[in-house]
This record gives structure tokens, C-alpha cells and sequence, in this order.
């Protein structure tokens, strides 16, 4: 299912299959037409007889309808290549909205975060389009497909790929069987890093990059892939127990940002503030802390982890305390090779352990409890000088057999030996069985019919087991030197290379090197030491030195010295034979430009001597190349003094005509064009609307346009006269004079001061009088409005308000009496009037049914006497009336 999906998406190589033969028809077009060419081209470098004419004429015809489809499929092609890329996204959008929870954390002391390099270079390649290759089938991913990404290397494939890729790795690496090992769990591996998986991890569906969310959905404002929450991944480069803050990303989590307090390697420095996720620091003080020999200190500076083992030494004693020697610190424990041969508790044997401590040889190994060689008869108080015998009992000792049977023999030293009985046994492969000896490997006559690991031959083992050997027959390919035929044992992949080796000498045979065989074209000839015999080619007598070489010689890089036309001697390397190279353009674009080369000839260059030369101006002296030595320009201006004063000549470098004094400008030097340019009185701030003069300027008479200070009227001020003003005089001149506008903030009372700078007077000085009334609003009382909220000025209600609320509530609770009185006649009337109502539906009811038994006669009087008849009588005479008023109104 997946490799036809592969096939139909793009065949594996990221083009549609369609385009895909356009390629392919592209492709015999322009090696046709190539074709075409090249013989054009031969044509036309050969003379043609006069028969040839109509085949030359029939074939350029075929060559150019050959071209002109070559070109439509071109740009067909670039068509399809234009339309199938995708547009990239807003990444610098993207990625500060991405990383923006994580450059929110800032040390007080100004550290910043500099960590962010490889997690934004993924995720700038997911938001370019074509940036990123799926290695197994090389096509872009594009930002609807469906991917999975390495955990190790963060390499992102298309998920039909690399399911293939799985099943078909798998598929090539097993040699087990499915019939006997039905739950193998067979490895795979990254297509980039090789980093392996589990079967049970073989990806079946499509998550997004931190693997919260199945099937993402794709949203051009979101990273491409990305669920677009939080990662909230633990980080593990350090694993310190925090999480990611970026959003879901492709790659590595940065490391952590978090502050946190943490002192030096050696402890010695107080903690201070720092990066979690680079938390460890040296103070670069010496570490001096106590090695494990509890003797010396360590001497390296302030370092993570543990310290380092010591490496000094010291006299130290063996365990045994026979023997004295050098011995490192850091492994003060040695053994000699002397035997103890102490003298044992029982005091017959001797110790046989090699240097241990005194106190540790212990009892006598034939002491205690002893047993014969079955142990089934035990024996207490033997002596150790005595021989324990053998009991009269059958051994009765495991074989170790196929049968689990025991020893039948009677009791001895020494092993049982194999298993004499016969056992019913399987093969090794497990399709046949049979009765053989026990201690026997029962195989059979199958041969096993499995491909061996070179992937071409049977396996062809008798009663294999799955483990079949490699292939022993030889390989016989031909190797790549293109000589010789691999020897080696059938396998899979390249061939080593051939083991045999060539020779590989200068030009003049007098230097030769050992190659391997097949790298004789491709191994560079060794240096020979010998001088070049081959005779110059240039006007130089000689050549230069130089060891023997294969092809021309190098170009002669002596110095010229020919005598130039201004006398100098040429300066530049010998260039009687130089290589030119000449390209020349192609006659069709299927046509590669084809390059030219000749030796030839070149004249001496102009010279480059630097020769000494004045300025039109005469501001500075330079040095120019003899062939370009002239009268020239510095490009600097004049700089003499104008007639005003104030400037200079503006005009470039040039010879200044009836100088006098060598300041002053000349009767050439340009006229003062400038406006003037001297500075203005303070607060002033236009332009002198004088030509530039020598004198003072004249004051200036522009008006100055600025709103009051109440910002209501737009004054007019000369500037001459506003400039030369005090601040107190110029606060004065913006105020219009009328009433401020303004409202307090405070009271909302408008502001009783002329117009005037800066704030209003306060709310506590407003002289405005305002009415105070009691809390019944019965008295009132004018109170000025700073003075409102003071106790003193407080309305507070007297006798009469009390008496007046009195009595008003005494009224209250009379109408609400009265309401409730009323409230309950009318609920009395409208009971009494439903059983009215009830009692003579009853009595009409009993009169019905009375009449219903009378005589036929009174037919018409029933019908009028009910009253459903009489309703329906009245509602037949109204509508009679609306219809007949409605005709009369349509007359």
C-alpha cells in the first residue's frame, strides 16, 4: 500500500509521474538534437558536394523541428517548476512569535540569551519552502504532507517513506524464519544518523513536533507541522527538571533559561545568579579538596565532577607486610606473589593462599564435616591426615544429558562420564525425530533452503537451525581496478579493493611509487628530485631551476628587463609565451560554449614607475605612473578668500589667474553665490534673508504665530520682539486676556482667572457658592464650594424633618392598609362570581337533557334554547352584516 502510494505521489523522486515522462521525452530531444549538432558542426567543417545539398537542407529542417519541441517541453517544465513551489511563510513573524515566552527571562545583572542559534536555524528551514530534503525518496517536504522526525538527529522524512523504509530494512536484515520465531523483534535505523529503533517504534501516524497532537492542522500564522502550544518537553541537555517555554518547534529545545543561584565546581565562592541551563561555573581559584587517599589535595583549578585520582606515590607495604615498593596513591591495596605457608590450627598443613592478612587463613580445609564423593554418607570427627573412603550407595549425580538421567555407577572419584541410554529426540531444525543416544546430537537430512547473508546463494546446511553460515563459494566480480576478479567469499555489497599493486613513474623514469593496481590513471606521478632538461622558449638564455615534470613547463616567470620608450627597464614576468584563453558562445542552447586557447606573444606593459607631479593648485605633490604622468586636478576646491569675507572659492582645483598674495582669490576664482550664514540672536531661529554680507545682519522681522495659554486665540509676534524678551515678559505677550476657559477637576466649576500658564487654581480655593441640603431634603443652605464636605458646613435634619417623616410613614402604612382591604373584596367577588358562574352551567346543562325527551314538535325551540346554537346564530348574523357593509362600500 505505501510503495504504490510512493509511486502514484511521485515515484520516490518528488516529481509526478506525468512529469516525470516529460522529463524523460525532454531528455532524447535534447540528445537528439545534440546529435544534430554535432553533425551540423562536422558539416560545415568539411566541404559538401553538390548531392549533398538537398540531404544538408532535409536535415537542418529535422534539426530545427527537433529544437522547436525541445523548447516547448522546456518550458512546460519551468511551468510546472514554478507552479508546484509553495510561497514561504512570514518566519521572522513565526519565529518571534515562537520564541517570544523564552526571551521573556532577563537577568538583572544584563545577561542575554545567546543559546537560540540551532533551534532557529530548524525552524527557518521549516518555514522556507523547498529548505527541507526527505532523504529516502530526495524530494522536498512540502508543508500539507504528512512527517515523522528523528528523536537523535531531528532529521524530518515523509511518513510513507520511512514506514517503507522500515519494512523493507527490516525485511533485508533478519535471518530468522517467521515460522519458529514468530515474536522476533528485529531493529531498524535512522536513514541519517543510524540511530536505532525498536520494532514496536516503527511510526504509524502523523504528530505534530512535540507529540501531543495527531494530524495537525496546517495554519499559514503557525509554524508548518506544529500543533502551535507550548512544547513542555523536560529539558535533557542538561536535565534539570524544567520545561521547554517555546512553542511546539522542530529540533533540539534550547537550554534552559531559568535563573537559578548556584555556587563554583570547588563551593568556595558564594552562589550567584545564573543560567539553569548552563548552571556550572569555576571560580578559577585551585580546588584543593582531599583526594581519596586522604593524604594530598587536588591541584587542578576549580572543575566539575570529581576530582582526578592522585598521582603522587609512596612507599607502600603489601598485604601481607612482606614486601615494600613504589606504589601510586590512588592504589595504595598490592599483592606480592609469596604463598602465606603459615602453619595451620591442625599442625600438619600448611597455607596454601597467596599475601593476605595474617589473621585470615583460617581452619584447615579438611577440618569439619567431611563426605564421600556422592555425598550421601557424612563423617564427623575424621582427621585431616585421613582419606575419606567411598560408601556402598550409587552415585546417583545428574549427566547433564538429554534425558535428565543419573549416574548408575556405585560411588567414585572423579567424573561419571556420558550418558549410556537411548532418548527419544528431536533435530536441530525440529521436523524430524528419532531414537538415539542420549549424550548424542540427533540431526537430520533436510537441507535448509534460506538465502545466505550474501543474498544470492541457498543456504543448503543439513537440519540448519536459522543460523546459517556465510557463503563459501568465491565471489568472482570483477574488482574496480578492471583487471583483476574478487577472491573472497560471496557477499553483499562493493567489493574490497584489489589487493594487488602497480607502478607509477616521473617523465624521466628516474622516480617510481607502488600503487594500488587500478589507480594508475587516477594517482598523481611522484616528485622527482632531478633537474629539467628541456630548453627555454623565451628571449631568456636560460630557464629557472625546477625538478622534473610531466607535460609543458611552467611559464617562464623571470623578469623582463627590455628597455622601454621613456628609458626605465620592464619590471614585469617574461611574457613572450602566454596562455590566452577564448570562450566561444554555443549556436544552440542545447550546445555546450566550447573554450579556446593560444600562446602568444604580449607587449611590455606600460610603465609603472611613479614619477612626481604638482597639482593645478598647487595644494599637494602626488606620485603617478610614469605612462600617466600629466597636468592634473586634486579634486580639492580653491580655498581662496572671497570678496565677502565669509567664504571661499568653491570652484575645483584649477590655476588661479592674477594672485597676489597667494590667499586672496583671483581674477578666475568663482563669485560668493552663498546665502548668508552667520549665526542669529538667541531665540531666534530663521535665516538671514540677506545675500552674504561683511556687516551685521538686520533684526529679524518674521512674525511668530502661538496660540494663548489657554490655547483659544492665535497671537502675532514681530520676532525681534519676542526674541529680546524676559520669560516673565514673554508669559505676559501669550496671554490673551479673557477668562480662562478651563474646568476644575475636581468641582467641574469653570476656572475664574484670566488667561494663564500652567495649572488652574485648586478645587480647595473655588470660591463658587453651592446648595447644601439636609439628608431629607427638606432645608437647605448656601455653602461656598471649597467649604463643601466640612463638618462645620454640614446640613443636619431637626424636629420638624423628624415629625414630617413620621407622619408620612404613618400615611404609608394607611394606603398600604387600604390597598390590602381592597386587594381582598376584589379576590372575594371574583370567587363568589365563578360559583355563580358554575351553578348555572349546571342548571342549563339539567334543562337540555330535559328536552331532549320531549316531542318532535319542540325541535326548533331546543335548537334556539342551546347554547352553543345561539352562539353560532349570533356569529352568522355579524359576519351577514360585515359582508353586506363591505358590498356597499365597494359600490
Amino acid at each position: 500500500m505505501n510503495k504504490s502510494k510512493l509511486q502514484k505521489d511521485g515515484g520516490g523522486r518528488g516529481f509526478p509521474r506525468q512529469n516525470e515522462n516529460s522529463r524523460k521525452n525532454l531528455r532524447d530531444f535534447s540528445r537528439t538534437t545534440k546529435n544534430t549538432a554535432n553533425v551540423k558542426g562536422w558539416n560545415t567543417r568539411h566541404h559538401l558536394t553538390n548531392n549533398d545539398e538537398s540531404s544538408k537542407k532535409k536535415f537542418d529542417e529535422a534539426s530545427q523541428a527537433y529544437a522547436k519541441e525541445a523548447n516547448k517541453l522546456l518550458e512546460r517544465y519551468k511551468d510546472y517548476q514554478s507552479s508546484s513551489e509553495e510561497e514561504d511563510l512570514d518566519d521572522d513573524g513565526i519565529l518571534s512569535k515562537l520564541t517570544q515566552s523564552y526571551k521573556g527571562f532577563q537577568l538583572s545583572g544584563g545577561d542575554k540569551l545567546e543559546h537560540l542559534g540551532l533551534t532557529t536555524q530548524y525552524l527557518t528551514e521549516c518555514c522556507q519552502s523547498g529548505a527541507i530534503t526527505c532523504l529516502v525518496c530526495i524530494s522536498s517536504v512540502k508543508r500539507h504532507e504528512q512527517i515523522w522526525n528523528c528523536d537523535k538527529c531531528y532529521a524530518i522524512f515523509h511518513l510513507p517513506c520511512i514506514k517503507q523504509w522500515v519494512l523493507e530494512g527490516v525485511a533485508q536484515t533478519t535471518l530468522l524464519s517467521d515460522e519458529h520465531f514468530p515474536r522476533r523483534d528485529i531493529p531498524w535505523y535512522c536513514p541519517k544518523c543510524r540511530n536505532e529503533y525498536p520494532r514496536s517504534k516503527c511510526p504509524e501516524d502523523y504528530f505534530c513536533f512535540c507529540g501531543k497532537v495527531r494530524d495537525p492542522v496546517t495554519d499559514p500564522w503557525n509554524l508548518p507541522h506544529s500543533c502551535g502550544e507550548t512544547c513542555n518537553r523536560f529539558l535533557q541537555n542538561p536535565s534539570c527538571g524544567h520545561k521547554c517555554l517555546l512553542l511546539c518547534h522542530p529540533g533540539p529545545c534550547p537550554p534552559c533559561p531559568q535563573t537559578v543561584k548556584v555556587g563554583c565546581f570547588c563551593c568556595k565562592k558564594a552562589p550567584t545568579p545564573r543560567r539553569c541551563g548552563s548552571a556550572g561555573w569555576s571560580c578559577g581559584e585551585v580546588c584543593n579538596k582531599l583526594l581519596s587517599c586522604k593524604t594530598h589535595r587536588c591541584t587542578r583549578t576549580c572543575h566539575s565532577g570529581d576530582c582526578a585520582d592522585c598521582i603522587e606515590t609512596s612507599k607502600k607495604h603489601c598485604v601481607c607486610g612482606k614486601s615494600l615498593r613504589m606504589q601510586p596513591c590512588a592504589e595504595p591495596v598490592w599483592r606480592c606473589t609469596d604463598v602465606c605457608d603459615k602453619l595451620l590450627p591442625c599442625g600438619y598443613h600448611h597455607c596454601d593462599k597467596v599475601c593476605h592478612k595474617t589473621a585470615d587463613c583460617g581452619e584447615c580445609p579438611r577440618a569439619g564435616m567431611r563426605s564421600c564423593p556422592c555425598g550421601k554418607q557424612k563423617l564427623q570427627g575424621l582427621k585431616c591426615t585421613e582419606d575419606v573412603m567411598v560408601c556402598e550407595d550409587t552415585c546417583g549425580k545428574d549427566l547433564n544429558c538429554y534425558g535428565n538421567h543419573k549416574c548408575s555407577r556405585k560411588c567414585h572419584f572423579g567424573e561419571c562420564g556420558s550418558c549410556p541410554l537411548m532418548a527419544q529426540k528431536l533435530c536441530r531444525c525440529g521436523k524430524r525425530e528419532k531414537e538415539v543416544a542420549c549424550q548424542k546430537e540427533y540431526t537430520c537430512d533436510n537441507r535448509c533452503q534460506k538465502i545466505r547473508q550474501c543474498g544470492k546463494h541457498q543456504c543448503r546446511r543439513k537440519c540448519c537451525v536459522g543460523d546459517c553460515p556465510n557463503c563459501e563459494q568465491i565471489c568472482g566480480k570483477t574488482l574496480q581496478c578492471k583487471k583483476h576478479k574478487c577472491q573472497m567469499y560471496c557477499h553483499r555489497g562493493p567489493c574490497y579493493p584489489c589487493p594487488l599493486t602497480s607502478s607509477v613513474a616521473c617523465r624521466c623514469k628516474a622516480t617510481a611509487i607502488t600503487v594500488v593496481c587500478g589507480k594508475e590513471k587516477v594517482t598523481r606521478p611522484p616528485k622527482c628530485r632531478k633537474q629539467c632538461t628541456i630548453a627555454t622558449d623565451c628571449h631568456h638564455p636560460t630557464r629557472l631551476p625546477h625538478t622534473c615534470h610531466f607535460g609543458d613547463c611552467p611559464r617562464c616567470k623571470q623578469v623582463c628587463k627590455l628597455k622601454l620608450q621613456c628609458g626605465h627597464i620592464c619590471p614585469a614576468v617574461c611574457h613572450d609565451k602566454v596562455i590566452l584563453k577564448n570562450e566561444i558562445k554555443a549556436a544552440a542552447p542545447w550546445e555546450q560554449p566550447q573554450l579556446e586557447y593560444a600562446i602568444k606573444q604580449l607587449p611590455c606593459p606600460p610603465c609603472l614607475v611613479l614619477m612626481p607631479a604638482i597639482c593645478r593648485g598647487e595644494h599637494e605633490t602626488s606620485n603617478f605612473p610614469c605612462h600617466e604622468l600629466r597636468d592634473y586636478s586634486c579634486g580639492r576646491l580653491c580655498g581662496r578668500n572671497l570678496l565677502c569675507g565669509n567664504h571661499t572659492c568653491a570652484l575645483q582645483c584649477h590655476i588661479v589667474e592674477g594672485d597676489q598674495d597667494g590667499e586672496n582669490a583671483g581674477s578666475n576664482c568663482g563669485i560668493c553665490e552663498e546665502p548668508c550664514n552667520k549665526p542669529r540672536p538667541p531665540g531666534c531661529e530663521h535665516e538671514c534673508v540677506s545675500p552674504c554680507h561683511p556687516k551685521d545682519c538686520p533684526p529679524c522681522r518674521k512674525r511668530l504665530r502661538m496660540r494663548c495659554h489657554c490655547g483659544m486665540v492665535l497671537l502675532k509676534h514681530l520676532c525681534c520682539d519676542w526674541a529680546d524678551q524676559k520669560d516673565s515678559e514673554k508669559e505676559r505677550m501669550q496671554s490673551c486676556g479673557n477668562h480662562c476657559p478651563k474646568i476644575l477637576p475636581k468641582c467641574g466649576h469653570p476656572c475664574k482667572m484670566q488667561c494663564h500658564p500652567g495649572e488652574c487654581t485648586a478645587a480647595d480655593k473655588c470660591s463658587k457658592k453651592v446648595t447644601q441640603r439636609c439628608p431629607c431634603k427638606r432645608k437647605k443652605k448656601d455653602v461656598v464650594c471649597s467649604h463643601v464636605g466640612l463638618p462645620q458646613y454640614i446640613v443636619q435634619c431637626d424636629e420638624v424633618c423628624k415629625s414630617t417623616k413620621a407622619a408620612k410613614e404613618a400615611e404609608r402604612k394607611e394606603e398600604d392598609q387600604k390597598k390590602k382591604e381592597e386587594e381582598e373584596r376584589k379576590q372575594q367577588e371574583e370567587v363568589e362570581r365563578f360559583e355563580r358562574k358554575i351553578h348555572r352551567r349546571s342548571r342549563i346543562k339539567k334543562r337540555d337533557y330535559d328536552q331532549d325527551d320531549a316531542d318532535d314538535s319542540g325541535f326548533l325551540s331546543r335548537i334556539y334554547s342551546s347554547s352553543i346554537t345561539r352562539a353560532v346564530a349570533v356569529l352568522v348574523v355579524i359576519i351577514s352584516i360585515i359582508a353586506f357593509a363591505y358590498t356597499n362600500t365597494q359600490i
